[in-house]
């Protein structure tokens, strides 16, 4: 039988996390199932006829996923007190800019924290550990678009890092991180926003 301490290895060395960052991350989960939203039989019948049954399997492969994502996340995101350190800006000023969603945050059972794939880290002083950090070029006109969606956080992630077709550098598509990072034009991330579906989110 597993132990705890075992569990908290195999965690940390399977996927590089540990029990907070997954606990985090399955209340990050939205509480539904397969089966949880009841089809008239009638319904039942017309997507079956079409080839469109239940696959628990699918949903349990993305539901896996969406936990590791949203684990990794939190492992790696940033306090409070480090983002506020990190970009030399007043607690108040950083809550502004959370509530204005050009700072990206999410809740980690009551308290906010910030995802690092938003930021540079420009320096870390190693004998102090004090973190610099750098808002990723542009980034703050893109959010509000994403945050004011109400994306599930692993989407906006996924939107962030994920190459797009669209975003070309040297004839290789780029992830909006990446596009923005090489000073490239916001006005073709804001356009993908806009065109974007989202339904799936």
């Amino acid at each position: 039988m597993a132990t705890v301490d075992e569990l908290d290895q195999l965690l940390r060395d399977r996927f590089d996390f540990d029990r907070s960052d997954l606990i985090s991350a399955l209340r990050a989960l939205h509480p539904q199932r397969p089966g949880s939203a009841r089809l008239t039989a009638t319904e039942a019948h017309l997507l079956d006829s079409f080839g469109l049954t239940e696959d628990s399997e699918s949903y349990d492969e993305n539901a896996a996923d969406v936990v590791a994502h949203m684990a990794r996340l939190y492992s790696m995101a940033y306090s409070p007190a480090e983002v506020a350190k990190g970009l030399n800006v007043s607690d108040s000023r950083l809550r502004q800019r959370r509530l204005h969603h050009t700072l990206w945050a999410i809740d980690d059972g009551g308290t906010w924290v910030y995802p690092a794939l938003q930021f540079e880290l420009v320096e870390s002083r190693s004998e102090s550990k004090e973190l610099v950090l750098k808002h990723v070029r542009a980034l703050d006109q893109v959010l509000p678009h994403l945050l004011r969606r109400k994306l599930h956080p692993a989407a906006v992630a996924g939107f962030l890092t994920t190459p797009q077709p669209e975003l070309l550098v040297d004839g290789k598509p780029r992830s909006v991180r990446e596009w923005l990072l090489a000073g490239e034009l916001v006005d073709s991330v804001l356009q993908l926003v806009e065109v974007r579906d989202w339904a799936g989110s």
